[in-house]
C-alpha cells in the first residue's frame, strides 16, 4: 500500500512541503541568503526540481543543495 503522506508522483503533500521548507530555511540561514532574493528563488526552484525528480529524502536533498 502506498503511504498517502509520501509522494511517489512528484506531487508535494503538506509533509513534503514542510520538509522542503526545512531544507530551504537551513541552507538560506547557512549561506546568509535573503528572503525574496534571486538566490533564494533559485534555491527553492532547485529543491522543487530535486523533489519532482523523485528525491524525497531530506538528507539527500540537503546534500544535493549544499
Amino acid at each position: 500500500m502506498i503511504d498517502p503522506k509520501v509522494s511517489t508522483s512528484g506531487i508535494a503533500y503538506p509533509d513534503d512541503l514542510a520538509l522542503l521548507k526545512r531544507v530551504y530555511d537551513r541552507i538560506c540561514q547557512e549561506r546568509g541568503i535573503g528572503a525574496g532574493s534571486a538566490e533564494a528563488a533559485d534555491l527553492a526552484a532547485q529543491a522543487m526540481a530535486l523533489f519532482a525528480a523523485g528525491v524525497f529524502d531530506e538528507d539527500e536533498i540537503n546534500r544535493s543543495l549544499s
